[in-house]
């Protein structure tokens, strides 16, 4: 027989740590099933390696796609907390292999804070994009260096002493956005739809989206991110009741204030007012 040939193009999520190797339970199956719809190999990063070969802070792992992006032509990365809808289109069909691309958040957060904090820290550059969020991004080989886990802006964003005054700083975030402006990497905007985050206010339309981020303690719902995963897997995989979601967002609304973890927090707020 010959060679079976390799898969060209990847999906790749990170889950190191107890936490995230949780969440994967629940978020990887809808993964492993959207990799198969686009023909694409499954990979997660499980192991510590930049922490170890180079000291950065664990949450830094995903710059492993430095040495994986080798391996393939392309490949999406998502974060393990992000559930994917059995709607969404193939990212790799929209996306050319030689486009960097990623859902822009300008429009919803306080993008501007983090492209003038970044830069006073990293330094001046040429800022052409707009402001992306990194749980979803997609990449080919000539966005390696984008990844370079070696630079020592990198361990010095990652560690540095900064981070004791400027507590709300995200991690890879406004680092990779910083890099990719300062290489002159144009970005692809694919759209809130494909990172829908909690800066989208309105997150009873959330199962409109194709891929639903539940980055920070908010989540889309109220109670641990675990339970709020968990709540709305059982939603994307009830044809039924995904249909209700999407069709009629109102029920949406109506139905996530009926539930106990949310009654649960109104009672808490009632009274930890008093």
């Amino acid at each position: 027989m010959g060679e079976v040939k390799k898969n060209t193009k990847a999906l790749v999520t990170l889950a190191v740590g107890d936490l995230y190797t949780k969440m994967g339970l629940i978020t990887h199956p809808l993964m492993r099933s959207y990799a198969d719809r686009c023909g694409v190999d499954f990979i997660v990063i499980a192991e510590r390696k930049v922490n170890e070969k180079y000291g950065l802070d664990e949450r830094y792992e995903k710059f492993q796609l430095y040495d994986l992006i080798d391996d393939y032509d392309q490949i999406a990365f998502i974060d393990t907390d992000i559930l994917i809808s059995p709607k969404a289109p193939s990212l790799f069909d929209l996306v050319p292999p030689d486009r960097f691309a990623a859902a822009s958040e300008a429009g919803f957060s306080k993008a501007s804070r983090d492209v003038e904090l970044t830069q006073r820290i990293l330094g001046e550059v040429q800022w052409r994009n707009t402001y992306f969020n990194s749980g979803v991004m997609v990449l080919g080989k000539k966005h390696k260096q984008v990844f370079d886990p070696a630079r020592s802006e990198l361990k010095f964003w990652s560690t540095g002493d900064f981070r004791k005054k400027e507590v709300n700083l995200l991690n890879d975030q406004p680092y990779l956005n910083h890099r990719l402006n300062d290489l002159g990497i144009e970005l692809l905007d694919v759209g809130y739809k494909y990172n829908h985050t909690r800066v989208i206010t309105d997150t009873h339309t959330r199962f409109r989206s194709y891929m639903i981020h539940y980055a920070g303690p908010s989540g889309h719902r109220y109670g641990s991110r675990l339970e709020q995963l968990q709540k709305d897997f059982d939603v994307l995989t009830s044809p039924k009741a995904l249909e209700l979601s999407v069709s009629y967002p109102s029920y949406r609304w109506a139905v996530d204030r009926l539930d106990a973890a949310f009654l649960r927090y109104l009672f808490q707020e009632k009274f930890s007012n008093k």
